[in-house]
C-alpha cells in the first residue's frame, strides 16, 4: 500500500467521523461553548432555608395563637422547599459572605494541595478533577440544601464545572462564588489551613 492510498483512507475516515459526530444526537461539540453566568442580582434568589424555621417560629410567637392560620405556616415552609434555580447562579463576594454568615455550606473545587494551603473556613474539599472518593462527602449534603462552590478566582472555571455537575446530580440550590478564594482573601474574611 502506498502513502497516497494510506492518506486517502485516513482522510476519508476523519471526514466520515466528523459527519457522523455532527449528525449524532449525542455528538461532541467541536467548539467549546462559553458558559454565560447568571448573577444573583439578575434572578430571584432562594429564600434562606437555613433560617426559615426560625423565621416561622418568630412570626408564630408574634401572633396570638387564635389569630394564626395553619395555612400561613405551611405556605411559608412550602415556598422555601419549592424555590429552585433553573441552573446554578453566580454570586460575588458580598453575597458569598452573607451566605457564609448564615452557615451555608461552601465547597472548594480546587485540588487538595491548594485547599490545604488555605480555604474558606468550614468549607469542604470536593475537587472537580479529583477521584470519586471525594464525592463521598456529597452524601452528607441534602439535595435541597443551599451550596456555594468556589475555586481560585475569576480565571478558574472549576467552581462553574462543579456547580453544573452538582446541579445535574439533583442539587437545585447551587450558587457559584465567581470571585472565589482570591476575593475572599482580599477581604480578609475567615480562612482555615490544612485538611480541616
Amino acid at each position: 500500500m502506498n502513502k497516497k492510498n494510506l492518506f486517502a483512507i485516513i482522510f476519508s475516515s476523519i471526514v466520515i467521523g466528523f459527519i457522523y459526530n455532527s449528525l449524532s444526537p449525542g455528538g461532541i461539540s467541536l467548539i467549546r461553548e462559553i458558559r454565560k453566568l447568571d448573577f444573583a442580582d439578575d434572578v430571584p434568589t432562594i429564600s434562606d432555608t437555613v433560617n426559615s424555621q426560625s423565621e416561622i417560629t418568630n412570626s408564630t410567637q408574634e401572633k396570638k395563637s387564635s389569630e394564626l392560620k395553619p395555612s400561613e405556616n405551611v405556605k411559608k415552609e412550602k415556598f422555601n422547599d419549592e424555590v429552585e434555580f433553573k441552573k446554578p447562579v453566580a454570586i460575588k463576594i458580598d453575597k458569598a459572605y452573607e451566605l457564609f454568615q448564615k452557615g451555608v455550606k461552601f465547597i472548594d473545587a480546587r485540588m487538595p494541595e491548594e485547599f490545604n494551603e488555605g480555604h474558606i473556613k468550614g468549607a469542604i474539599n470536593i475537587p472537580f478533577d479529583g477521584d470519586e472518593s471525594y464525592r463521598e462527602a456529597l452524601k452528607s449534603i441534602k439535595k435541597d440544601e443551599i451550596i456555594v462552590t468556589y475555586c481560585s478566582g475569576t480565571e478558574c472555571d472549576l467552581s462553574i464545572l462543579l456547580g453544573d455537575e452538582l446541579f445535574e446530580k439533583g442539587y437545585k440550590k447551587v450558587y457559584i462564588f465567581f470571585g472565589g478564594w482570591n476575593d475572599w482573601l482580599a477581604k480578609n474574611y475567615p480562612i482555615a489551613k490544612g485538611a480541616e
